[in-house]
């Protein structure tokens, strides 16, 4: 548009084009929101596939000892753990949510083991993800992991000695009340400390390879 044909142009053309250019952005802004979105369902999805198939194939136990030999090692959190530093704290809980409510169609355990596990999880993956949210460096990953192995340490402990081994006794084995201690504060913390420890390497050395596809 030239300079008289600026000059021509009444107060509600202008008001016009304006509207028009802003119903443009709001389109634009609304149809950028179901892309960021979609991507967000399709990539939490997928995390939660690998999750639960890290899961179900690829867990064997670290203790030969009965009754200690239940606790099984797995990676399922790595995909949790990787979804929440690419995709925020929550796509961490739904992972893990979405992992477990999956393996409730087999429990073996009345869900007691389920239970457990979301507990575990997110009590590791949420403050590590959480920390990493507000300080996106090699730094804050590391902070954060650290934080996450030090409170799964702590909530995974206090939840076996007060619920889960209590409620492992009271449907299977009321002898399991015996080696309660040992079973939340010797077994059970190494293993998870363990598997903590090996979920943080891992994602550690795979998180930046796979962030670029990861990120919205």
């Amino acid at each position: 548009m030239n300079k008289v044909e600026k000059e021509n142009v009444t107060p509600s053309e202008e008001n016009q084009e304006m509207e028009v250019k802003e119903g443009e952005n709001k389109q634009a802004i609304k149809k950028n929101k179901v892309r960021n979105a979609t991507a967000y369902i399709t990539k939490v999805a997928v995390l939660s596939a690998v999750a639960t198939v890290l899961y179900y194939f690829a867990r064997f136990p670290i203790f030969a000892v009965p009754p200690f030999n239940v606790l099984d090692m797995d990676f399922s959190d790595i995909p949790a753990l990787i979804g929440g530093f690419a995709l925020g704290p929550w796509a961490a809980v739904i992972i893990a949510f979405i992992r477990c409510a999956i393996k409730l169609t087999t429990s073996t355990t009345a869900f007691v083991g389920e239970l457990s596990a979301f507990v575990v999880s997110i009590s590791f993956t949420l403050p590590a993800t959480i920390i990493y949210k507000y300080k996106k460096n090699i730094k804050g990953a590391l902070i954060g992991l650290g934080a996450g192995i030090l409170i799964n340490a702590v909530i995974s402990s206090l939840s076996n000695y007060f619920i889960m081994v209590p409620m492992y006794a009271k449907l299977y084995s009321p002898a399991l009340m015996e080696v309660r201690v040992q079973f939340a504060f010797m077994y059970g913390l190494a293993f998870n400390l363990i598997k903590t420890v090996v979920a943080s390497i891992i994602t550690f050395i795979l998180y930046k390879r796979l962030s670029k596809i990861l990120h919205l």
